[in-house]
């Protein structure tokens, strides 16, 4: 039953944040957005939020599970799961309003012709918004056996770049490019990236060594072989959009470059 309450709780509180920062938009802001910016904005607060508190339970617990980081306990670990489930149907039905709201061509069309359209617009979010909750869920949940809590709140803290995203991506629907906050959101978001989602795995690694007191290079051989292979099937992914944020970062550092330079 408890276990219900909490994930009641993820319900309510995720559309009920969307829902209140949307209200607060509208009140002081309604005469300058677009209902397009409006819901936005709102959408990428809302995963900021999410992954604010996702680092923070992380850290919490990585924290609390030093002394034997394979059998140390804490609550937060499953309750945490538990509770941020919710958060990928809410969403995904977030970033539907978000995308109807910002292609104006597309509003008119039937129900069914613009479902088609946000999907054939979002296969990788809705990937990643469908398998996450569906392999890490069971996994933490179910899967564990109770080991392992430290390496799952470090993994918590991999949420730590969403906050640098989501602002990038706000200046970006603001038409605010040009402007130096804008450079320094994208490269607070590629530093956090690179230390959240890519250095963290050689530090699961390195961490996992000094516990069992063996070389670095002996850890992928003394773990189970679905691990690492789950851990490369996660790390390839963000090497990859990592190089992107780097090259596009490289692209806008040439544009400024050329405006700057005399003619």
């Amino acid at each position: 039953m408890e276990e219900i309450g909490v994930f009641i709780c993820g319900c309510i509180f995720f559309p009920s944040c969307f829902i209140i920062i949307r209200y607060f938009l509208y009140k002081f802001f309604g005469s300058q957005l677009t209902d397009g910016d409006v819901h936005n904005v709102t959408e990428k607060c809302v995963s900021s939020i999410q992954a604010a508190v996702a680092t923070v339970v992380g850290l919490l617990i990585a924290i609390k599970c030093q002394k034997d980081i394979m059998t140390d306990r804490h609550w937060l670990t499953n309750t945490y799961a538990i509770f941020g489930i919710p958060y990928f149907t809410y969403d995904t039905f977030a970033m539907y309003f978000s995308y109807i709201y910002t292609k104006p061509d597309v509003q008119s069309k039937p129900f069914l012709q613009r479902l088609k359209h946000f999907a054939e617009n979002s296969k990788a979010m809705l990937c990643h918004h469908l398998l996450l909750p569906l392999i890490l869920f069971p996994s933490i949940i179910f899967f564990r056996k109770g080991l392992g809590d430290f390496f799952v709140g470090v993994l918590y803290m991999c949420e730590f770049t969403i906050p640098f995203i989501s602002a990038r991506m706000i200046l970006a629907q603001l038409q605010m490019k040009h402007t130096w906050y804008y450079i320094v959101a994208g490269l607070s978001m590629i530093a956090s990236f690179l230390i959240s989602r890519v250095l963290v795995f050689p530090f699961l690694y390195w961490r996992y060594a000094v516990y069992r007191g063996i070389p670095l290079s002996q850890v992928p051989l003394g773990i189970p072989w679905k691990c690492n292979i789950g851990c490369l099937v996660i790390l390839l992914p963000q090497i990859y959009w990592l190089l992107l944020m780097v090259r596009g970062a490289i692209k806008l550092f040439y544009k400024i470059y050329f405006k700057s330079k005399p003619q």
